[in-house]
């Protein structure tokens, strides 16, 4: 007996041995969207079909707004679960802290802001991470600028270089602080290493407002420059060009490069006759819309989003005209996006695709 007991001791004592003896511990899976990863197997990385992606845009009625519900539907009816487009986003110097701050998974972002917040923070915010690009270039905006022709021939200039350097009293006009085309005014003076004082010291002034407040200030004779990050679909540059004698600006080439190479933006080519009386091809900066995705998004999530984008490209563009300008041969470019990394997931459709080595 006590043999048969020692045998059966001995064998118990093998099989725990060889069964651990302790607790298995899964590996962590990925989380998709705005799910937190677990080590419980049970809540591993959901299908396509599961998946729930926030989207926020733009207020309701903007361009953005409806380019955005668009997709939601394109991605739901081409496998993704669920697309919440919600309207949360303060616009396209705002929108990084959205995904910054878990608040959305995707969102609009303007290439060269989405750089500058994540380096140096904007609107007096810290620095923002947490997020990544997914396709670039999705507009042809860009510093829509000109000069009246009674400003040009008063004092014989023909940029606004020209116009600085000399240190001329030129009103300028643009959007409210906090918007994109007041930033660019900002950027242009401070490559030209002046302030708004030093403009106002010279008998000018840098004027706010909304876009018909300042075509009235044109056609007014009250301004004598003025800058608009748009596209030249623009209906306040088109009412401008129709009723104000002006000429819309070329910048100098080192301007534009330093606008390139230290900001982030790209160079958007406005073809001639876009407005009245513009017979030249103008090169200028612009940082379009793009896409931005949280870094915490699946990389299969993503893939399926810039695939199903990229394959549905001629759609989305014959229903919003201002898509034109996707190209998924190049919208993952680094100038596309304000040089901000890829996310993995879109970085991986883009190889699979060819357009990337």
């Amino acid at each position: 007996m006590k043999k048969v007991l020692a045998i059966v001791v001995a064998l118990v004592m093998t099989l725990t041995a060889c069964s651990g003896g302790g607790e298995q511990t899964a590996e962590p899976t990925q989380g998709t969207g705005r799910q937190e990863t677990t080590n419980d197997p049970s809540n591993a990385a959901p299908s396509l079909a599961d998946a729930n992606v926030l989207f926020g845009t733009f207020e309701v009625g903007t361009s953005n707004y409806n380019i955005s519900a668009e997709l939601g539907k394109l991605w739901e009816d081409n496998g993704i679960g669920k697309v919440d487009v919600q309207p949360i986003s303060p616009g396209g110097m705002g929108a990084p802290y959205l995904l910054a701050g878990d608040k959305a998974d995707i969102a609009f972002i303007n290439g060269a802001p989405a750089k500058w917040a994540m380096e140096t923070g904007t609107l007096g915010k810290e620095p923002a991470e947490g997020y990544l690009a997914m396709i670039g270039e999705l507009s042809a905006v860009s510093a829509v600028n000109f000069l009246t022709t009674d400003f040009i021939k008063k004092h014989g200039v023909t940029t606004i270089e020209e116009a600085i350097r000399q240190q001329l009293p030129i009103r300028i006009g643009c959007s409210p602080v906090g918007s994109m085309d007041n930033e660019v005014v900002q950027i242009l003076l401070g490559y030209m290493g002046v302030t708004e004082d030093d403009i106002k010291s010279w008998g000018g002034d840098v004027i706010h407002g909304g876009g018909s407040d300042l075509a009235s200030m044109v056609k007014d004779g009250k301004l004598d420059f003025m800058l608009d990050h748009t596209s030249s679909a623009s209906s306040t540059m088109q009412e401008i060009s129709m009723t104000s004698d002006v000429q819309f600006l070329q910048w100098e080439d080192a301007t534009i490069d330093y606008f390139v190479s230290e900001k982030g933006f790209q160079r958007v080519t406005i073809p001639a006759n876009a407005w009245k009386g513009q017979e030249n091809e103008i090169v200028n900066a612009g940082t379009p819309d793009c896409l931005f995705v949280s870094d915490e998004l699946s990389d299969e999530i993503v893939y399926e989003l810039t695939k199903i984008m990229c394959e549905n490209r001629d759609y989305l563009v014959s229903v919003f005209a201002s898509l034109e300008p996707f190209n998924p041969e190049t919208c993952w470019e680094p100038e596309k996006v304000g040089g901000v990394a890829l996310h993995p997931g879109a970085e991986k459709y883009f190889k699979d695709a060819g357009y990337m080595k």
